[in-house]
């Protein structure tokens, strides 16, 4: 009996957790129409490498909330602080501690990106552009940018014209 009662109290903690953080995520969403997500790792050399135009496009669009987010607990508050600092990482940073956000949203890779409606729905998923072929592949100019056409449509009032694409990058390791 105290067995179930452990595991019964383990579950509650663990679920209220999950809860908290997907709560305190929602309640950032509504402070905006839209929300432009960047899943990143400090490590991770694609999110150091696009993390600079990721905060280009938070300057292009004012009326557009940007935020990073962290999953997981690998990383101490100040590797996090020197990548936002080396990087000049201008958008805020959630952390995500146990995953509940990259889960709720099927985020998978780092660099991954978002654009969210005020309420969570998905817009569009996917790759900043189309500068990557492959982990390690480089092109050296590229003209398809994903997120941006994204942007662009919504604050049209339309629907972006692609709405997903596969991103490459680091696995996030659940």
């Amino acid at each position: 009996m105290k067995n179930w009662i452990s595991i019964w109290i383990a579950l509650v903690v663990v679920g209220c957790s999950n809860s908290k953080s997907n709560i305190n995520f929602k309640a950032i969403l509504k402070k905006a129409d839209h929300t432009v997500v960047m899943f990143l790792a400090p490590d991770c050399p694609l999110c150091m490498t696009l993390s600079t135009p990721f905060s280009e496009l938070a300057n292009q669009y004012p009326d557009v909330q940007f935020l990073g987010v962290i999953s997981g607990n690998h990383y101490e508050a100040m590797e996090i602080n020197m990548f936002a600092t080396e990087k000049s990482f201008k958008p805020r940073i959630f952390r995500d501690y146990n995953y509940a956000v990259a889960s709720s949203l099927k985020a998978s890779i780092t660099p991954e990106f978002l654009l969210l409606d005020s309420v969570g729905n998905t817009i569009y998923q996917g790759m900043l552009d189309d500068r990557i072929l492959s982990l390690g592949n480089y092109k050296q100019t590229w003209n398809v940018h994903y997120l941006k056409d994204a942007l662009d449509a919504i604050t049209s009032g339309k629907k972006p014209i692609v709405a997903k694409t596969e991103a490459i990058g680091c696995v996030l390791e659940y």
